[in-house]
């Protein structure tokens, strides 16, 4: 299954907020740990080229002024962070994370929340992803 990284934190944001219960619940929180180690990683990168195409101080370090990174190509940090916010973010559909992910498909099926504007395209990307994981539906346990 394949999420672009640029949907990544719209989808964990979305999730924390559902009101879950029981089984659904627990599958969210082991799904989120998953996204949140990309996220995570993502961040890392962001910072590497944040630092890669900052002017520097005199020692050398990463130009900071009011809490933002000085760049000295702006253009090439867009260019690059454009790359990486396009890039996906794979999960293995094997078999332990089956009934996992078929909850979060579930869940994302069954939200009342309403969508609008960049949120509509994210959740669209979402359910995608979702609706073509391998498993077979007439396995799905029922909740």
């Amino acid at each position: 299954m394949k999420l672009r990284n640029d949907v990544l934190s719209g989808l964990a944001e979305f999730l924390m907020k559902e009101k879950l219960g029981g089984k659904a619940s627990r599958m969210r929180t082991k799904f989120l740990k998953l996204l949140n180690e990309a996220i995570n990683e993502i961040e890392g990168f962001r910072k590497e080229l944040l630092e890669k195409y900052s002017k520097n101080d005199d020692e050398g370090n990463a130009l900071i002024e009011n809490n933002s990174y000085v760049l000295e190509d702006a253009e090439a940090f867009n260019k690059d962070f454009l790359e990486l916010m396009n890039e996906y973010f794979v999960i293995d559909e094997t078999e332990s994370k089956r009934e996992m992910l078929q909850n979060i498909k579930r869940i994302l099926e069954n939200t009342e929340v309403e969508f609008e504007g960049v949120k509509a395209f994210q959740y669209d990307h979402w359910c995608e992803a979702f609706e073509n994981l391998k498993y077979d539906d007439k396995s799905e346990s029922p909740e």
